[in-house]
């Protein structure tokens, strides 16, 4: 099943950084993109000497140009499969339930999420294709959603969603009524579930909090893990 596909605890931690390295894909994407341009437009150019037979430019030193851009594309690539290597979800053991209606957000899913909850289907985690095969009636969404299905156990999905698959929700949703604990919390760079603990709540008696309190906090903290937290 799904738990089969994940790992390491040591890279649910490096998804702290997942803006960051999300900004470094899309860099490191972009170079590969425009040095591929720029090699096929070398490469144009000596077809097109090739067949003129003219010595209008230096072919060597051009050659050697190729060559050189060329092993930084490679040394690009490797260096982009590593870091998506480091946000796939196949590399960590704990992760957390996503709705169903989040996995299915769009207006066009709406019935379909509803009849999917009515038989019990409230997490992605509980899909499989004979699921979506059997009550999913309409061809194209069917076809839409195990598309989807799949792409997310190859741990494909949007940024949202996998923050959500390895972080939890929001403190700000899940604590939305305690806005003095979230910018407490947000000072700290806590601003997910997993990121958060007991140790962490009882040191909000340092801001104020009575005992009582915290224990509140705690249990919310509790109650949401235990129903959202596989392992």
């Amino acid at each position: 099943m799904i738990s089969s596909i994940f790992k390491s605890k040591k890279v649910a931690e490096a998804e702290k950084d997942q803006k960051n390295l999300e900004k470094e894909i899309k860099r490191l994407s972009l170079e590969i993109i425009k040095k591929d341009g720029f090699l096929k437009c070398k490469n144009d150019l000596i077809i097109s000497k090739e067949k003129a037979g003219k010595k209008v430019y230096d072919w060597e030193k051009m050659g050697d140009e190729l060559k050189k851009y060329h092993e930084e594309n490679l040394v690009l690539k490797k260096e982009l499969e590593k870091i998506n290597e480091i946000l796939s979800i196949n590399c960590i053991e704990n992760h957390y339930l996503i709705k169903i209606e989040k996995f299915l957000s769009e207006a066009r899913f709406i019935e379909i999420v509803n009849n999917l909850k009515l038989n019990g289907v409230m997490y992605v985690q509980c899909l499989n294709n004979y699921i979506i095969e059997n009550l999913v009636e309409d061809e194209k969404l069917k076809n839409e959603i195990i598309k989807r299905y799949e792409n997310f156990l190859n741990g494909i999905m949007n940024w949202e969603l996998k923050t959500n698959l390895l972080k939890g929700e929001k403190i700000t949703k899940i604590y939305s009524k305690y806005r003095k604990v979230i910018n407490i919390l947000n000072e700290k760079t806590i601003c997910y579930m997993d990121e958060l603990n007991h140790d962490i709540l009882n040191r909000l008696v340092e801001s104020g909090y009575s005992q009582e309190e915290i224990e509140v906090l705690k249990d919310i903290y509790d109650d949401y893990e235990k129903k959202y937290l596989v392992k």
